[in-house]
């Protein structure tokens, strides 16, 4: 079983339901860089409520994922700063903050990309996660949207493709079922964990850091309890 999305940063907690459900899960960084997207930021939960942390990038209109680059080193240390402001009192903050920021210090973070990239791999060791990850610009492959994701596909050698809702969206699946390819669309349903600033109720959606530092231990039984995969008719 196979999925296929974009790198981004600290991605939300449906995100990694789909690299827990798959054999092989494969990275798209050598398309179109996203502005405003969810490639350099996310959300967190604060003392206001629900808040974007940023990581700011020098970009230009044609960049691709992985040419993208950091702004600047010192908004590592900011977001480092930003962690602490607004997890510090969380259960598992010592444990996760560590090794984000041990990551942080041993590398000299250029690329976006390799930042993401190393934050996803963390997090997945952080839950106990192995999972054969791949990346796009490995197979150098020149297609676009759905033909490249089923050239993914066949590259691969898998026959199951799990996508969400807004993949059926570009999707031609009659592409996808002359190829032999049977598609599983999931689901997250979220049901309240652990969070801090209880003033602001439950909140969903955020990314999946707000679980880790508050819920560390049941994270991974929390992401595969919550989620559901669903066979497409043909």
């Amino acid at each position: 079983m196979i999925s296929i999305h974009q790198s981004q940063f600290l991605p939300w907690i449906p995100y990694f339901y789909k690299i827990l459900k798959s054999d092989i899960f494969i990275i798209m960084d050598d398309v179109q860089y996203q502005k405003n997207g969810v490639q350099n930021r996310n959300t967190i939960k604060t003392p206001v409520g629900e808040s974007y942390v940023t990581i700011p990038i020098v970009s230009k209109s044609t960049s691709l994922i992985n040419e993208v680059t950091i702004l600047n080193a010192i908004h590592l240390s900011k977001f480092l700063k930003t962690l602490t402001n607004n997890y510090s009192k969380a259960r598992y903050f010592d444990i996760v903050f560590n090794r984000i920021k041990n990551l942080i210090e041993q590398n000299n973070y250029i690329k976006l990309d390799d930042f993401n990239k190393d934050l996803i791999f963390l997090i997945l060791d952080l839950i106990d996660v192995d999972v054969q990850i791949r990346y796009s610009s490995e197979f150098s492959l020149t297609t676009k949207k759905d033909d490249l994701v089923l050239d993914l596909i066949l590259a691969s050698g898998e026959k199951f493709y799990i996508t969400g809702s807004g993949g059926l969206d570009y999707m031609d699946l009659d592409k996808f079922y002359k190829n032999d390819i049977e598609i599983y669309q999931y689901d997250f349903k979220y049901k309240p964990y652990t969070q801090l600033w209880e003033k602001h109720g439950f909140i969903k959606n955020l990314s999946i850091i707000d679980l880790l530092f508050n819920d560390l231990e049941i994270a991974k039984d929390y992401i595969l309890n919550n989620g559901s995969l669903n066979l497409l008719k043909r």
